[in-house]
């Protein structure tokens, strides 16, 4: 239960347009109309018929504001109350509570009260004349305490002002502070994805540079010895050799075919950094996701591993739709590794929800080592089983969710093995990546 606004304490003019203004210069219409403030609704636990009967008195000559007492004499009947007001839209302002009634004793009284009246005031009156109950009562909860032999309409009166004003004011605070804590948090969240990206452009600019230096002269010798190959081949067709020159011959093609293979697997390192370095390019629009799985699940050659995939009509992401393929092909290539270890099943579904989508792939091959969760998304380490790709798929996937205001977690999946998540926004008005 929320705590309603403070009723007025003065009548409030307003102005309408009507009359000439005293001067009568402009023909302005100057009317003064006064609002009546809303009423304070006060509920009155308390089962003694005279005492009860007292605090009526007392405020039935308060018209500043007028005061709507709800008069109950039982906890259980007090706690009704307030759930029907809540329930009403109608809420109680403050509750005058006596601490011993019929179905509770007074050091439990107040706490069960405040437990059911939330935001709104309770103000503990008591008969015991002890100044320790009384401290009791706040440290359950009441806003103040009240001594019955000690109350005067304005003691009354003033006691019920100040429980008000002061839960309105907490109210204030706690929602000052909340919003104080979600900007707080936004600033942390906003400064971490700015550290990321700058770390991330730097990694960039190093790997275009090493990928530009290393290209031709690994893609010549790379040549080379595909060329040696072929020769090898070609002289052991025309030159009848035998014994130990043939067996030289053939060691010399091994080791050439060796080196090509060797060169084509250190050529696909150099490709993965010249696609992260490549980053993000174009604006942020609209993308059907089932056509990004789509293209995603057609680059990255599952073979002989079953790719289901799972993802609901229509849904939308906001990015650049070859980046995230690019993004995606590289996380189902990798679970397509891993899954080959396994049973070969890999799964990608997407869920839509709060404005965001929620990426996943997962595998049913032999994990992840969790020592390794902490690092698995940094340039060249790796956590995968044997046989998976060099270790720039998942920086690369990182890169390209975290251009798009995303972010992205590795963990264990539902198929038992691991799960790449990675969550976008879906609500981002159209905007340069990046």
């Amino acid at each position: 239960m929320s705590l309603p606004p403070s009723p007025g304490s003065l009548p409030t003019p307003t102005t309408q347009d009507g009359l000439t203004d005293p001067e009568g210069a402009d023909g302005v219409v100057v009317e003064v109309v006064e609002q009546t403030p809303d009423p304070l609704r006060v509920l009155l636990i308390e089962d003694n018929p005279d005492h009860a009967a007292l605090v009526e008195a007392y405020l039935a000559d308060v018209h500043d504001p007028v005061i709507r007492l709800d008069h109950v004499t039982t906890v259980e009947a007090g706690t009704a109350a307030l759930d029907a007001a809540g329930a009403d839209a109608d809420p109680f302002h403050v509750v005058l509570a006596d601490q011993q009634l019929p179905d509770s004793q007074y050091w439990e009284t107040v706490a069960r009260v405040v437990a059911v009246a939330d935001a709104v005031p309770v103000v503990a009156l008591t008969s015991l004349g002890d100044l320790e109950v009384a401290l009791d009562a706040v440290r359950s909860g009441a806003s103040d305490y009240l001594v019955k032999a000690e109350l005067t309409p304005e003691v009354l009166r003033r006691t019920l002002r100040y429980a008000v004003e002061r839960a309105r004011r907490d109210r204030a605070l706690r929602d000052s502070n909340e919003a104080l804590r979600q900007t707080l948090r936004h600033v942390r969240q906003m400064q971490a994805q700015i550290v990321e990206q700058e770390k991330l452009a730097g990694l960039g600019r190093l790997l275009a540079g090493v990928a530009h230096e290393l290209r031709n002269p690994l893609g010549l010798a790379v040549g080379f010895a595909e060329a040696a190959v072929v020769e090898a081949a070609a002289l052991a067709e025309t030159a009848e050799l035998t014994g130990e020159a043939a067996a030289h011959l053939r060691a010399l093609s091994e080791a050439a075919d060796g080196a090509a293979r060797q060169g084509r697997r250190a050529d696909e390192v150099v490709r993965s950094m010249y696609e992260h370095a490549r980053g993000v390019d174009g604006v942020l629009r609209p993308v059907a996701l089932a056509e990004v799985v789509r293209s995603a699940v057609a680059q990255a050659s599952a073979g002989d591993v079953e790719v289901s995939v799972d993802v609901v009509p229509g849904v939308e992401v906001v990015g650049v739709g070859s980046a995230l393929a690019r993004m995606l092909s590289n996380l189902i290539g990798n679970a397509v590794l891993a899954a080959r270890s396994g049973g070969g099943h890999v799964a990608v579904t997407a869920e839509a929800g709060g404005g965001d989508v929620v990426l996943t792939v997962a595998d049913d091959g032999p994990g992840i080592d969790p020592a390794t969760l902490a690092t698995a998304f940094e340039p060249f380490t790796s956590g995968w089983a044997s046989g998976r790709r060099v270790g720039l798929g998942l920086s690369l996937a990182r890169a390209i969710a975290v251009s798009h205001g995303g972010r992205i977690e590795l963990g264990p999946g539902s198929l038992g093995g691991a799960a790449v998540r990675v969550t976008l926004p879906g609500d981002v008005a159209a905007k340069p990546a990046g």
